[in-house]
């Protein structure tokens, strides 16, 4: 999966272009991961640029953003509505913190 990064002060923006399925969503968590260790969770994911996600990506973004064991969770930054859509059905919406904007979820992690 291709993944452009850009800093944000001491925040990177992560931005994955393309579905976030099957064995691109495998790729993407451990692309992911690896900047959140880097980064210390200061991480927010820009997904203006996924158009859908299965339930393999769902279990990525699971994976990533919950129980980081003290670490920030990443922050999900405009969702397109085929993705909201998804994981509201899945009742996964509630267990990740999503934002309209990118720099509102930048600034989430500056406090």
């Amino acid at each position: 999966m291709n993944l452009q990064a850009q800093q944000h002060g001491t925040v990177t923006v992560l931005r994955p272009r393309g579905p976030l399925a099957g064995q691109d969503a495998a790729d993407f968590r451990g692309q992911v991961e690896r900047e959140l260790q880097a980064k210390g969770g200061r991480v927010v994911l820009d997904f203006s640029e996924v158009p859908y996600l299965d339930s393999a990506g769902i279990e990525a973004l699971l994976d990533l953003c919950v129980d980081r064991a003290g670490m920030p969770s990443p922050r999900l930054a405009k969702l397109a509505e085929t993705c909201r859509e998804a994981l509201d059905l899945t009742r996964t919406l509630p267990l990740l913190e999503v934002f309209d904007t990118v720099e509102n979820a930048v600034r989430s992690l500056k406090r």
